[in-house]
């Protein structure tokens, strides 16, 4: 008798246990990238500041690989997200015609399709 007290115990233990951790307070909202395999790539980078410096590191303090200016549009060919202080965010490497440089998220919008960034570049001229 004791042994079905102990074990009508541990099936209500249980039973409220896996209530309470269905509750909506144990929903957590992830957020996950874009896996460039599904997506179809990374993308394409249109620069949206005048002018630009492409790093050749994913760092302000890197050396420079280049320029860029306003309207540029490059193939993301890399993806980079930094949890530095002062590199803080996500960085793009672009390929700009011959040129390939790291640009931060600030500087340049990112589009899904080329034809949608050239689009956005001839907008913004």
């Amino acid at each position: 008798m004791r042994r079905i007290a102990v074990v009508a115990v541990s099936i209500v233990a249980l039973s409220f246990g896996l209530m309470i951790s269905c509750t909506e307070n144990a929903a957590k909202n992830v957020i996950l990238d874009e896996t460039p395999i599904i997506s179809g790539g990374l993308g394409w980078g249109v620069v949206s500041l005048a002018y630009v410096r492409l790093m050749q590191e994913p760092s302000v303090e890197a050396a420079d690989s280049g320029t860029a200016r306003r309207g540029d549009v490059g193939r993301i060919i890399a993806r980079s997200r930094s949890f530095e202080a002062k590199n803080m965010g996500v960085w793009y490497k672009l390929e700009l015609g011959a040129t390939t440089g790291w640009l931060h998220e600030s500087t340049l919008t990112v589009h899904h399709r080329e034809a949608e960034a050239k689009k956005m570049a001839e907008a913004g001229s």
